[in-house]
């Protein structure tokens, strides 16, 4: 399937006078460079794919302000429900007011997510087709462009947390009940583990995180003392030998394959890192991994 193509099928309808122009810019490239492309025909073209980005990211950013401004106000609301010394049925109708709320806003950051994804590419492919068609390289010129209007940066991650924390919340009558436990804060040395991994399309991968997070919270690894929002991420070291005698063991799932690494949680100035040792066991051991 061509781009153009892919691009008119997956917008969403409701923000389709706000995705690039992408068959318009094509068309313009094709039609001056069969008469013979200028200097003034790449003036236009510049300012028209200006214009282009110029759009994407406004809209983009919009829609972002508005999506944290609409999960405030859930917070506010599920904060005014909890302390309404209403009958608990009054409640929890309230509440799964506020959960259809949320989940037309899980609705839009998909979308939006996906907006900033399609546009990013549409950008990169009509820059790729004008290098190669007009006597002109435009590649270099227009990454400043974008990096003066990075739409493509938008983190989506503190959105996520703050719906899951909802979800949480909601589901729960009204109560945080995740807020006070650290997932790092077992006392247990030793701990079995049972994972099934998939493998996910980059396209897909928003989608999924947003219906996973209705169902189950995000898990968040709070940095001790830390200020700012936490992060979510978890960063592995692994180590090996020059014959990477680990790696293979674990890739052919050999009895007794180890894998020892070096693993902290959230931001990369954390200064709590666990040394973690990981033993693969066949089920026909009787032994757990």
């Amino acid at each position: 399937m061509k781009f153009g193509q892919q691009l008119r099928e997956s917008l969403f309808p409701d923000w389709k006078f706000y995705y690039v122009d992408y068959s318009g810019l094509k068309r313009f490239l094709y039609e001056r460079t069969d008469k013979g492309y200028t200097a003034d025909d790449e003036s236009e073209f510049v300012k028209l794919l200006d214009s282009e980005l110029e759009k994407v990211n406004n809209f983009q950013q919009t829609k972002s302000s508005e999506m944290k401004r609409r999960i405030e106000y859930c917070e506010k609301q599920v904060d005014l429900i909890t302390q309404n010394p209403a009958p608990e049925d009054a409640k929890r109708e309230q509440l799964d007011i506020i959960e259809r709320e949320i989940d037309a806003v899980i609705g839009e950051v998909y979308e939006l997510a996906k907006f900033t994804r399609l546009n990013f590419t549409a950008f990169m492919k009509i820059v790729k087709k004008h290098d190669k068609n007009a006597p002109f390289v435009l590649k270099p010129m227009f990454a400043e462009q974008l990096n003066s209007r990075p739409f493509f940066k938008e983190n989506f991650d503190e959105l996520l947390l703050e719906l899951s924390r909802l979800y949480n919340i909601v589901r729960n009558g009204g109560v945080d009940v995740d807020g006070s436990k650290d997932p790092q804060s077992g006392n247990g040395q030793n701990f079995v583990r049972q994972t099934t991994k998939y493998w996910v399309h980059p396209d897909n991968v928003m989608e999924l995180k947003l219906y996973i997070l209705k169902y189950l919270p995000v898990l968040i690894y709070r940095t001790k003392g830390a200020t700012k929002p936490p992060n979510p991420a978890i960063t592995s070291i692994y180590f090996d030998n020059d014959k990477l005698d680990l790696y293979q063991g674990r890739l052919e799932k050999s009895e007794g394959a180890e894998a020892i690494r070096l693993r902290w949680y959230g931001d990369m100035d954390s200064t709590e890192i666990f040394v973690e040792r990981k033993t693969h066991h066949e089920d026909w051991t009787g032994e757990k991994s």
